[in-house]
């Protein structure tokens, strides 16, 4: 009788466990509490209304948007929309359900897409471990990202993790399919976020200094950037057509470039972690201690990504933090072991967790990550996404208010993290007058300009008339209704309703009648 010969069972790499522990418990870091959420966190209402836009134009691209009754340029890199808008289609899944849950998806790949990119340049399995669970669990990672805004801001930083890692084996290999990759990526990324194509460029220049300066990787510098352009033409093509460079140089200025950004990078404050920041810390001890060994790409990567756009330079800079802070981590648990064991135990080559007293630091530190990176997904489901209360309204005015009514919305919140101003021009089709949103890319404005005047008008819900009327004859607005938003976080977990002083002197006034009222809304028609 014959013997079956059997197979060696193949074993799995330890650092791919690693990784599906990192996707599993970054999974659900980032998507159990956008699951609870009623409704697409903070932002995104420019974009449902451009993806609906192109939808109802059969997918060529608009001239302008209707966002707000604006008219603003169709500018913003549309892949995104294109891929939303295909999607509801085929699959009849809820457009602004979509916005509620896809960016959330995207930011549980690009934890896949960061340990790629980190085997690049960490050579210790150990540290590329630690790496991953710090990239995991640190806040500026995904907290932009998984906002219904962050449809683009998500899908692009996945491409752009998956793009550098493509730039390395470019530089670092002798293979045609590389320079076919990284072109597809990268124009896949620039069609995806425009900021994030930028810091794409200026990491893929440190990668040309630091693994491509010679004449190969020049030749196929050229060639990546050459199909790049031809591949994003049609997009780019078209915005010039129809506006010139006037979006582009709009969207330019909007970098946030000045002495703030210089004193937040001098302060390191960059994680956005909740409490004590320590992933900041080891960050900042992994870049000194890679100058001091002059180990220069990381920190060189680091400062030209943040200087070439700081607006958004947290959120890219992140690979970079995880590495560093995996350095530093790495090299403190490896001087535990060497105080927890005992002399003839010790060696070098033993793995940084070798000793209790190394676990137990990286046990603790690894649970006030999780409880960082929890605490930020319930602050912001908590305290920045719309209420049911805030969509009742909102049908209200549907049914009840002329089409070409305008309105001021006062909520008190900053105009990037006001989701009723950014959300009520999109879901009423009426305008908001104070809204910041798509301004970006409307070159007969300065964004910042426009960013003062809806802080400021915000900043009336706490006082009396007349500061709307000073606000409204600065900046030559008129309106027809007054939308009051009377709610409040309280210690950042969950709203509560207040008794607003605002609208009962507006009623008092005789100028306004309220016209509608529950809880936490109030609306008001001036009396013109």
């Amino acid at each position: 009788m014959t013997m079956r010969r059997s197979h060696p069972i193949t074993k799995i790499n330890p650092t791919v466990l690693f990784l599906i522990l990192a996707v599993l418990i970054g999974g659900y870091i980032r998507l159990s509490q956008v699951l609870q959420s009623p409704f697409p966190l903070n932002d995104g209402g420019l974009f449902y209304t451009m993806t609906r836009d192109l939808m109802a134009n059969n997918y060529r691209l608009p001239e302008t948007t209707n966002y707000n009754h604006l008219n603003l340029p169709f500018a913003y890199s549309p892949l995104p929309f294109y891929f939303t808008g295909f999607l509801a289609e085929l699959t009849g899944w809820n457009l602004l359900d979509i916005f509620r849950v896809l960016p959330a998806l995207f930011t549980v790949l690009a934890i896949p897409a960061f340990f790629v990119l980190a085997k690049d340049f960490i050579e210790d399995d150990f540290q590329t471990i630690i790496a991953t669970f710090i990239f995991t669990m640190t806040p500026a990672s995904f907290d932009w990202l998984i906002m219904g805004g962050g449809l683009t801001r998500s899908s692009a930083f996945f491409l752009a993790l998956l793009s550098l890692h493509s730039i390395y084996r470019l530089y670092t290999q002798n293979h045609f399919r590389n320079i076919l990759w990284t072109s597809i990526l990268a124009a896949l990324t620039v069609l995806s976020h425009p900021e994030i194509a930028l810091h794409t460029s200026a990491s893929a220049l440190v990668f040309f200094a630091f693994f491509g300066r010679d004449k190969s990787g020049l030749i196929k510098s050229i060639t990546v950037a050459g199909l790049t352009i031809i591949l994003t033409a049609p997009w780019w093509g078209t915005v010039l057509t129809y506006h010139g460079l006037t979006p582009f140089l709009a969207a330019g200025q909007t970098g946030w470039y000045g002495i703030g950004s210089i004193i937040q990078l001098f302060r390191f404050d960059l994680t956005d972690e909740y409490g004590l920041q320590t992933i900041g810390a080891l960050g900042l001890i992994g870049l000194f201690w890679h100058l001091a060994e002059r180990r220069y790409f990381i920190p060189v990567w680091l400062f030209v990504i943040f200087f070439s756009e700081p607006r958004s330079a947290p959120l890219y800079v992140t690979p970079c933090i995880a590495i560093l802070a995996s350095y530093s981590l790495m090299n403190i648990l490896r001087i535990f072991n060497k105080r927890g064991l005992k002399p003839g135990e010790y060696s070098s080559e033993l793995h940084p967790f070798s000793s209790t007293a190394s676990k137990a630091v990286f046990g603790v530190l690894l649970g006030q990550w999780m409880f960082s990176a929890l605490a930020i997904t319930m602050i912001l489901v908590n305290t920045s996404t719309l209420t049911n209360a805030d969509k009742t309204a909102f049908d209200w005015v549907v049914l009840n208010t002329p089409p070409q009514s305008r309105f001021l919305i006062l909520t008190g919140d900053p105009p990037l993290s006001d989701p009723t101003s950014e959300w009520f021009p999109a879901l009423t089709d009426r305008t908001s007058v104070a809204t910041a949103q798509g301004y970006e890319w409307d070159g007969s404005h300065v964004f910042d300009d426009i960013l003062l005047r809806s802080r400021n008008v915000q900043y009336c819900i706490n006082q009396n008339p007349s500061c709307i009327e000073d606000w409204a004859a600065e900046y030559k607005t008129d309106f027809d209704y007054i939308y009051i938003r009377r709610l409040t976080s309280r210690m950042g977990v969950e709203f509560e309703s207040y008794d607003s002083a605002l609208q009962g002197l507006l009623v008092a006034s005789d100028d306004s009648k309220l016209v509608y009222e529950t809880t936490e809304v109030a609306i008001l028609k001036l009396n013109k």
